[in-house]
């Protein structure tokens, strides 16, 4: 069979430290004021792949993983609704995402999740990739790279490289040169995230959209019940309506009759 007809199988290694930032950057500081979409993000690392190596229109297996910077919440013994780690894991999980949660030996080290390097690692070695995408602006892993190169794996990475104003303090976030100079391909994702404002009409979307955007002062139940009352308040009968001697309101035939 064709090189080009065979599979590529592309290893996702998401650093949820990096994701933090970036999502914390456009959803409250940029205008887009939106999250990334990880099952979009991952169509995109797809079909990027496939161009890059030249194998378009061959058939793709993604192996998803994102590294959480933060120990599983598993000593709850009543998990609260909603909880932001929980909801978070399900959108990776639909997404097809495995998630990695931090060692509890680095509970208390704000920082990336270093079990990456030696999964992505392992899956080189043990040929279940053709080539390893990572999203990270950590310098942490710019030992990596070269690991990958002597199992012959290629490794593209996607960064970001931003500023902006946290009240007056001006906040710099940028890719580790080194960790960029090491890797095979780099990918400024701060571009490629211009390319795809959050649109409802746009063909593809890196970002997630509101389920039902409204008007910020917009109130749907109280709009409701307004319209309620006013009901309440309209005369029932335009008519005054007719009455027989017993009480009941005579029928349209009756009253014809007087």
């Amino acid at each position: 069979m064709s090189s080009k007809l065979s599979i590529l199988r592309v290893g996702f290694f998401l650093d949820g430290y990096t994701l933090k930032k970036v999502n914390e950057y456009y959803l409250k500081y940029h205008r887009y004021h939106a999250r990334l979409d990880f099952k979009a993000l991952k169509g995109w690392v797809r079909d990027y792949s496939m161009k890059l190596l030249g194998r378009e229109g061959c058939p793709v297996e993604v192996d998803a993983h994102y590294y959480h910077p933060y120990v599983r919440h598993i000593d709850r013994v009543e998990p609260s609704f909603g909880d932001g780690q929980d909801r978070l894991e399900k959108q990776l999980a639909l997404a097809g995402f495995e998630v990695h949660y931090n060692l509890a030996t680095d509970i208390d080290r704000s920082g990336p999740n270093m079990q990456l390097i030696e999964d992505a690692y392992l899956c080189a070695y043990y040929h279940k990739i053709d080539v390893l995408v990572l999203l990270s602006t950590q310098g942490h892993f710019s030992t990596l790279p070269e690991r990958l190169k002597r199992e012959g794996v290629p490794m593209l990475l996607l960064g970001w490289n931003f500023e902006y104003l946290r009240g007056d303090t001006p906040i710099y976030w940028k890719t580790d040169p080194c960790l960029r100079e090491q890797s095979g391909y780099y990918v400024a994702m701060e571009e490629v995230a211009e390319k795809y404002p959050p649109t409802r009409s746009a063909e593809r979307n890196l970002f997630m959209l509101p389920y039902n955007p409204q008007p910020t002062d917009s109130n749907i139940w109280r709009t409701y019940l307004q319209k309620v009352m006013a009901s309440l308040d309209e005369p029932r009968f335009k008519e005054k309506p007719r009455f027989g001697k017993n009480g009941y309101k005579k029928s349209p035939a009756l009253a014809r009759l007087g």
